[in-house]
């Protein structure tokens, strides 16, 4: 009996280092990524993060300034088929998209065409209602 548990143990203790040495990201650490990347923007203040949901103040859509509350909708990672001119797929081999939903003063923002219709200094730093990210593999991040 005790081999029997030995083994079982050592059996999920190798899925769990394989799963945490791949270098794969997961769609949490995208998530992660997008809010830790909206922090980051120097036109925001008090920034909160609640699960999905990410406020703070900022630029209005309308000038101004407004309260801002950004709803993360989806995550979704696949392989890198086209890697950014300049770099390859070993370097770059996950393309991350995340779709959101913006709200000034909780009245929705939505996009028309290509333009966001949000204020320049909120998608200074690469970010807007549909944006992607690339997994830098040597850095193990998120590179937006």
């Amino acid at each position: 009996m005790k081999r029997r548990q030995f083994f079982s143990a050592s059996i999920i203790l190798a899925i769990f280092f394989v799963a945490g040495c791949s270098g794969a990201p997961s769609e949490s650490s995208l998530r992660d990524s997008f809010a830790q990347q909206l922090s980051t923007n120097k036109f925001i203040k008090d920034f909160q993060r609640n699960g999905d949901d990410l406020t703070f103040t900022g630029p209005g859509a309308e000038g101004g300034t407004a309260k801002w509350r950004v709803h993360i909708d989806t995550a979704v990672i696949e392989p890198n088929s086209e890697p950014p001119r300049g770099t390859t797929t070993e370097a770059q081999p996950y393309k991350g998209t995340v779709t959101s939903s913006w709200y000034s003063n909780d009245t929705i923002v939505r996009p028309r065409g290509r333009e966001s219709n949000l204020p320049i200094e909120l998608t200074d730093n690469g970010l807007g209602q549909e944006c992607w990210a690339f997994w830098e593999a040597a850095q193990k991040r998120w590179g937006w």
